[in-house]
């Protein structure tokens, strides 16, 4: 992963002006950019060097302008780490054999490897895991959406972030869906200061099939990700796509009109080309969505509403939750 250099201090006045002119919170940017809210703010306290594809997206978008900076390219750490690391292997073990036995003895070991994995798992050794690539179906569908959505894929790993507050049980179930899926158990991880959980799969064989699937690792606002093409193709995949990126990049929430009290639906992105599918969606379905200017898609009426909890669906009980407690609202007031 390339990285930037600023001058010192300049970094630090960089995500500054980006906080300022966005009117987002950390945890907002870090969420929409796919960037991890600790390494948000390890970049802020210029802790490391920030990743430059982020960087330049968040100087795009919100107008801060990049001085006197350098791209770092990938593994620049690399020339000095293996320098310092060379010459003390040298001193306790003197000089290393001849490449052909270095080679040898590499093809060997990968050879024992893959002739006996789970030994080698078992003794604490690396072992490539083996995914398959699955069948399209509705559950995958909805993964992808999930991934689309809340998700993030590096090198080695496939992680989805969630809300500690109101996700909870929807983490539950999101995790046994990946599972279903893929046949691993993403491990868990609650973060308190942040008020996150995060599902991550490690295992550079899951990004590979992710990316056979059609998804791209890495920062998905610069790659301005959408459906992957068996996904748009076909009405019950992009459904259940719908599904998994509105219970996570989506929401139902109240808002008031006056003295009245309404129910809004609502799905933001920040990729044009993923706001269209999801929009192209919707109107084939016959809903009346309408489109902001702030990245948002918006439904208000509650038949409409009603009716994508019906068709659509989802498995985010947050939103079963407040539509349930709304039409419940609204019969009671016709009683009254």
């Amino acid at each position: 992963m390339a990285r930037i250099k600023f001058r010192p201090g300049e970094q630090r006045k960089f995500f500054e002006k980006v906080l300022i002119r966005s009117g987002l919170s950390t945890r907002e940017i870090s969420r929409r950019y796919s960037i991890g809210l600790r390494s948000f703010n390890d970049w802020r306290r210029e802790k490391y060097n920030a990743d430059y594809e982020g960087v330049v997206a968040l100087g795009n978008d919100f107008r801060v302008r990049l001085r006197n900076v350098k791209k770092l390219d990938d593994y620049w750490y690399t020339e000095r780490g293996s320098s310092i690391g060379g010459k003390i292997r040298f001193k306790l073990y003197g000089p290393p054999g001849t490449i052909e036995d270095r080679k040898k003895g590499g093809r060997v070991s990968q050879e024992r490897r893959r002739e006996d994995p789970e030994k080698y798992r078992r003794m604490g050794c690396n072992v490539k895991k083996v995914f398959t690539c699955p069948p399209y179906s509705e559950k995958l569908a909805e993964v992808i959406g999930i991934i689309l959505g809340d998700g993030s894929i590096n090198d080695y790993q496939v992680r989805v972030t969630l809300s500690r507050k109101v996700d909870r049980s929807y983490a539950i179930f999101v995790r046994g869906l990946i599972y279903h899926v893929f046949g691993e158990w993403p491990s868990v991880m609650e973060r308190v200061e942040d008020n996150t959980i995060e599902l991550t799969i490690s295992g550079s064989g899951l990004v590979e099939v992710l990316e056979q699937l059609g998804l791209r690792r890495g920062n998905k606002i610069v790659h301005q990700v959408d459906f992957p093409k068996w996904v748009s193709d076909s009405p019950q995949y992009g459904i259940a796509c719908v599904r998994g990126l509105f219970d996570t990049d989506g929401g139902l929430y109240f808002h008031k009109k006056g003295l009245k009290k309404y129910l809004g639906w609502c799905f933001a992105s920040f990729s044009g080309p993923l706001l269209k599918n999801v929009m192209d969606v919707l109107l084939r379905l016959g809903f009346n969505v309408k489109k902001s200017e702030d990245h948002k898609l918006y439904m208000y009426s509650l038949d409409n509403i009603s009716r994508y909890m019906r068709i659509v669906g989802s498995s985010n009980p947050k939103n079963s939750v407040k539509l349930n407690l709304r039409i419940r609202q609204n019969n009671k007031r016709r009683g009254a």
